[in-house]
């Protein structure tokens, strides 16, 4: 290919580059959850994104400090301090699509993730076609 052939295609590749189609949402960093009992930090894990309680800030009432309430009897002794709330993350249809535990209920769910304003993150949790989103503030 020529250079000029060449001059005359950039535009149009930096045009298809920028894309807002093409793009994806940062959402590594850390965030509180809606309640202000805990900081996620959410990075890189493997191929996905990972989301792992990095610090408590404060109890909830009547909660243990390990995860009683999972399905599993063998996980139930685990500490909440780095259980991984969000797994599996990876970009789709213009979303972060995975999964996220709940330890309040012990549950899995369906998830998606996004960037929200003020550098929030929006997290989803969807049972069939029934959903619940969460607010999770920028630290």
């Amino acid at each position: 290919m020529t250079v000029r052939k060449l001059a005359l295609l950039a535009p149009f590749a930096l045009a298809f580059a920028a894309s807002p189609a093409l793009a994806v949402d940062a959402i590594d960093g850390v965030y509180i959850d809606s309640g202000g009992y805990v900081e996620i930090t959410v990075a890189p894990c493997g191929q996905a994104r990972c989301g792992k309680i990095s610090r408590i800030i404060r109890r909830k009432p009547g909660e243990p400090d390990h995860d009683a309430h999972n399905e599993n009897p063998a996980l139930r002794d685990r500490p909440i301090l780095g259980l991984t709330l969000l797994s599996g993350l990876q970009w789709r249809d213009g979303a972060w699509r995975g999964e996220v535990y709940n330890p309040e209920d012990g549950n899995t769910y369906r998830s998606v993730v996004r960037a929200g304003s003020n550098g929030a993150l929006e997290v989803e949790g969807c049972l069939g076609p029934f959903c619940r989103k969460r607010i999770w503030p920028a630290k």
